[in-house]
């Protein structure tokens, strides 16, 4: 089974999409492929390895989007909670004080799709920027995917729990489902995938904007173990609900597994079964809440991440995937959606 992902891997590689890989497939809870392809870093060609730890980027979202749900379970949230009852900073603010939760996990709240916070004045907060941000489409109808729905989600996290996100990642999802390296910020900087030469592409993104912003990190350097996103990195100290999370693959696998089982883990429910379900049911648009459909996943639902980072779930055949590639430790970026399709439709073949 799966003997053609090893060519994929080689032909996209040989391409320069990505220097590097891992692959792992788990089958109702049980794994049937992991390889690693490649090497995690170009310039000093380390061998990407099976525990290779990855910057996950938008990953982040579905471990934020999985806490959010939990705080649901046991009632301290619904998706109808607005974010002025969850955020008293918002209360003020005619516009962010009636989203619901529903609409942040949906993309659906009519914020824009990006906004560089660190280009702002230092120590001003996120709520002071966001009293300028504007609602730019249709509100509850229509999806416009933006970091600035996590991002607020994160403060939600933050503020309700009184703690860091790492501390409530730490308690509420690494400790119950006993992942070894899903960790903000990792302390640990061996074995870890090399993302972008500084923030070249988001550098052109301000340009774009007419956002002014001087203190870029070094283009000469590939990043490793700093998150590659410049607002989580340069205004959020690396910890934001957006981007953030670095891990290996089969940390990030066992976060898909709790939904394929239907929120339980070892026996022991962290979600319920119906608020799973709905989770993996469209709601708006092509959004589950914090999921994904798109012609990348065969079937089922997923998600992507900048770096060049995915995992998709369907609950249907008990699958799921976790694809991590270093897409940014590259010359030249390139979209490597064709690839993930390709992987994605060859494992469908054979399940």
């Amino acid at each position: 089974m799966f003997n053609n992902i090893d060519s994929i891997f080689k032909k996209y590689m040989s391409e320069d999409f990505f220097t590097g890989g891992v692959c792992s497939i788990s089958v109702n809870g049980k794994n049937v492929f992991h390889r690693a392809y490649g090497v995690s870093n170009i310039n000093d060609k380390n061998p990407c390895e099976q525990e290779t730890v990855f910057d996950l980027a938008s990953l982040t979202k579905l471990v934020t989007s999985t806490i959010i749900l939990k705080m649901n379970n046991e009632n301290v949230l619904s998706l109808s909670s607005r974010l002025e009852d969850c955020l008293p900073q918002t209360k003020r603010n005619k516009l962010l004080a009636p989203i619901t939760i529903k609409q942040l996990l949906t993309h659906s709240s009519g914020l824009k799709a990006w906004h560089s916070f660190y280009s702002h004045i230092p120590g001003d907060t996120v709520f002071n920027i966001l009293n300028h941000i504007e609602i730019t489409h249709n509100k509850g109808n229509e999806v416009v995917y933006s970091d600035l729905n996590f991002i607020l989600l994160g403060e939600v996290i933050k503020h309700r729990y009184h703690d860091s996100l790492q501390g409530v990642v730490q308690k509420q999802l690494v400790e119950p489902l006993g992942l070894k390296t899903l960790t903000y910020n990792p302390s640990d900087q061996e074995n870890i995938a090399a993302t972008e030469f500084g923030n070249r592409i988001e550098k052109k993104m301000c340009r774009e904007r007419n956002f002014y912003f001087t203190n870029w990190r070094d283009e000469e350097v590939p990043m490793i173990g700093e998150v590659n996103d410049g607002n989580a990195y340069y205004f959020f100290g690396g910890e934001s609900g957006h981007a953030g999370i670095f891990s290996n693959v089969k940390d990030i696998v066992a976060l898909g597994e709790l939904y394929v089982k239907g929120g339980v883990h070892n026996g022991k429910e962290l979600i319920s079964k119906e608020l799973i379900e709905e989770s993996l049911t469209v709601q708006v648009g092509k959004r589950g809440l914090g999921w994904e459909v798109s012609d990348i996943y065969p079937e089922g639902f997923g998600h992507t991440g900048f770096t060049g980072t995915a995992l998709w779930v369907e609950p249907k055949r008990k699958l799921t995937v976790g694809l991590l590639t270093n897409r940014l430790n590259v010359a030249a970026p390139k979209n490597v959606n064709p690839f993930r399709k390709e992987v994605f439709n060859d494992i469908l073949k054979d399940i």
